[in-house]
């Protein structure tokens, strides 16, 4: 636990107080594998001396209070019969309040052990299934390579499904193969903190929003290329990668004509077609997007 509690600490946010019955704790927003039974009773015991807290964080869509981080501090006051509690109350459904939950407690409070990020993640794989790994490791602040792993667990197992596409942190879609490929050992699994019972739960409803990709997504570009290279991936991708070179076009080529049959009685003739193109287009003579004059079915 890493929350400082003071008597009479002022907080430089604007909060209200909120009656405890007017806040959803079971509409999913609680990322935890289990709440911590130790820390309520701690804080608990803090609130009954008069101890203030920081506000917890709740998120409102006109008809519902959703938590989304403060589920140890709400349950404390539950336990100390307090009515109401201090909330910050932000704007957003429950979509925004289980995205803020995913990632709370990274460097504050009881922090989220292994297994919670595990659960975590598991969690926004089957809110967020089209969204490119590096974006959910934002969301849960967790590896992407974690991330990578649960997503191939999950698909295995049944729990989500494969999907074409992936929306990166940039907002543009990739093949979603390059999800599932491995770079590594996922992280180290440390044992697991204490835990006790209680508290929230996921939902068996799908998200009520997308997530919000944003920034640079260059290291999914250059992990796509080099799967279209190595033949794992639609070629025809290339041309819609911005930062594809002809390096990656022509090493494609080559990886796709090794497949060639050695035995195929028209192989020589197919790669003397190759070569005239090439020797035109080193002329100058190919028009961009122009076909080959002599291409058809033989």
């Amino acid at each position: 636990m890493r929350w400082t509690v003071s008597e009479n600490e002022p907080f430089a946010m604007q909060t209200q107080t909120l009656s405890l019955d007017l806040i959803d704790v079971y509409g999913g927003t609680q990322a935890r594998v289990k709440t911590n039974d130790d820390a309520i009773e701690s804080y608990a015991e803090e609130m009954s001396n008069g101890a203030i807290f920081p506000p917890i964080t709740v998120y409102f869509d006109g008809a519902t209070y959703w938590l989304a981080d403060g589920f140890h501090r709400y349950l404390a006051a539950k336990r100390t019969q307090l009515p109401s509690i201090l909330a910050e109350v932000q704007p957003g459904g429950r979509s925004d309040a289980l995205k803020h939950a995913l990632g709370a407690n990274a460097t504050n409070g009881v922090y989220h052990n292994n297994a919670d990020k595990r659960n975590a993640v598991e969690i926004a794989l089957e809110e967020w299934t089209d969204r490119a790994n590096t974006v959910i490791a934002d969301i849960c602040k967790v590896s992407p390579e974690l991330v990578r792993t649960r997503r191939s667990e999950l698909t295995k197992s049944g729990k989500i499904v494969r999907t074409e596409k992936v929306t990166g942190r940039d907002g543009k879609e990739y093949p979603s193969q390059m999800e599932h490929e491995s770079r590594g050992k996922e992280e180290a699994r440390s044992s697991d903190g204490a835990e006790g019972g209680g508290g929230g739960g996921r939902p068996q409803s799908k998200s009520d929003g997308p997530g919000a990709p944003g920034g640079s997504n260059m290291e999914l570009e250059i992990e796509a290329r080099q799967m279209i290279r190595r033949g794992e991936i639609n070629p025809f991708e290339l041309k819609t990668i911005m930062s594809a070179n002809a390096h990656d076009y022509a090493a494609t080529v080559i990886n796709l004509l090794v497949t060639m049959k050695p035995a195929d009685p028209k192989r020589r003739e197919g790669l003397l077609r190759i070569k005239r193109w090439v020797e035109k287009a080193l002329a100058g003579e190919v028009e961009v997007n122009a076909a080959d004059d002599s291409a058809h079915v033989q």
